[in-house]
């Protein structure tokens, strides 16, 4: 049995801990969950009904409680800012780390301090799929890819409130009828821009080794109901391509359910390596 800690209870954070109250995943239990809003603290504490996890407010007390000493298993599913604030100190700690802002990672430097620690301390960091397919793929002929294109199309509701829009102002989401290439360049800029839609292109970025070989699009379409994420991979070893048509989460546009079903198999990956399934 692994004790499982949850850094932000948003949508992903909410599911894993109810999945895990509720037995889904069977060799999991909660042993703290963390996050800095009061109102979603509340909620936290009404809607897990079976196991017993601390429940903090102020992220700091963390790591100075019996839960956090006894967690196995740390999810941060909160920000990218939390993946700087505290991804170094799990790690020292020698946990298992499940990191779901995946965008800070393409921070190389940050990324490099992170892998020093996971090394000295036996930490582990695990980075998740996510909302697009075909990671393992990617992972095998890293070594042989000469071009990744990325293309991601949303309703304009899944993009809505990304910083793109206070640069382009004269660009207005509820009155677009037709769809529009928003954004054509290199993933560090579209995490800029977009930090609250585009995990995926980090773990694209991060599989592939090479960030400079991706070519990110980012479409906005009033009439297409899905998450769609194509992905156009060549090299030495042929033509890869993806396509992911996802539903999005009724609790968050922002997330394909997808994305949501990933995390939960994650954590249940962590919790039982008997059986590993893919590369």
């Amino acid at each position: 049995m692994k004790k499982v800690g949850i850094i932000g209870f948003g949508t992903i954070g909410s599911q894993i801990a109810r999945s895990i109250d509720a037995g889904l995943l069977s060799a999991a239990r909660l042993s703290f969950i963390v996050d800095s809003s009061l109102s979603r603290v509340e909620v936290a504490k009404k809607s897990i009904k079976n196991d017993k996890p601390q429940i903090f407010s102020d992220p700091d007390l963390l790591f100075h409680s019996e839960s956090y000493k006894d967690t196995h298993i740390v999810v941060e599913s909160a920000s990218r800012a939390a993946v700087r604030r505290y991804a170094k100190q799990i790690l020292s700690d020698g946990k298992y780390l499940i990191i779901f802002s995946v965008g800070e990672l393409v921070d190389d430097p940050f990324m490099k301090e992170l892998e020093l620690e996971a090394v000295e301390h036996t930490g582990v960091i695990h980075i998740p799929t996510g909302a697009i397919a075909g990671i393992d793929a990617i992972k095998s002929v890293r070594n042989n890819i000469h071009q990744v294109t990325i293309t991601t199309t949303k309703n304009p509701k899944s993009l809505a409130g990304a910083p793109y829009f206070d640069i382009y102002e004269n660009i207005h989401l509820q009155e677009l009828s037709n769809k529009i290439v928003l954004y054509e360049g290199e993933v560090r800029k579209a995490i800029e821009l977009f930090p609250s839609n585009v995990n995926v292109f980090a773990a694209l970025a991060l599989a592939t080794g090479d960030i400079s070989k991706i070519k990110v699009r980012i479409i906005a379409d009033p009439n297409i109901k899905v998450n769609r994420h194509e992905l156009d991979v060549r090299g030495d070893f042929g033509i890869l391509q993806i396509v992911a048509n996802n539903i999005p989460h009724p609790e968050n546009p922002r997330t394909s359910a997808l994305a949501v079903l990933s995390a939960m198999e994650a954590v249940r990956s962590a919790c039982n390596q008997t059986v590993k399934i893919g590369s």
